[in-house]
């Protein structure tokens, strides 16, 4: 029997399409945007971070970052404070609000991966851990090494994707 790869990627981009829409809707039930949790989680662990730091953690511009910790600030999620020791500098702080929405959505996500992965022993789900290592080291180039994959790269991809009707059916 002949390997089809295409099969087995497009079965690939089935499951990231899916979960995506399962993290979307546990996000929007817990009154967040898909995009807020890393955000929160890290300024759990780094707090008094800059905008700058987050943009360059996350990969995003600082465009959206600014705009995401707006709409975060508006909220009550987080709070800005000058830098006592760089006027020109703003720091981000969590707010007890914040911790408790970054908890939920977690509990949310978690509880989608569980049930993602439902089935599955726990030697199965560290042999496809491996299995995913393999297929991510296969596919990192040196040029790809350390850098970010551009957001039009995945536009593009993802459009690709989407373009093939019948990317639901077996």
């Amino acid at each position: 029997m002949e390997i089809d790869y295409f099969l087995i990627v497009r079965r690939m981009t089935q499951l990231n399409l899916l979960h995506r829409i399962h993290i979307h809707r546990a996000a929007a039930k817990n009154d967040s945007y898909f995009g807020q949790l890393p955000i929160l989680e890290y300024i759990i662990h780094h707090d008094r971070c800059t905008q700058r730091e987050l943009a360059e953690t996350l990969q995003v511009s600082a465009p959206s970052i600014a705009t995401s910790v707006k709409r975060m600030q508006k909220t009550g999620l987080l709070k800005k404070q000058g830098d006592e020791n760089d006027l020109r500098c703003t720091r981000i702080s969590i707010t007890e609000k914040g911790r408790e929405q970054a908890e939920k959505c977690r509990s949310a996500f978690n509880a989608v991966d569980g049930n993602m992965f439902k089935g599955f022993n726990e030697k199965e789900c560290e042999q496809f851990y491996e299995y995913l290592n393999r297929l991510i080291a296969n596919m990192t180039t040196d040029e790809l090494k350390d850098k970010t994959i551009k957001k039009d790269d995945l536009r593009r991809s993802l459009a690709m994707v989407l373009q093939d009707t019948h990317l639901f059916t077996g």
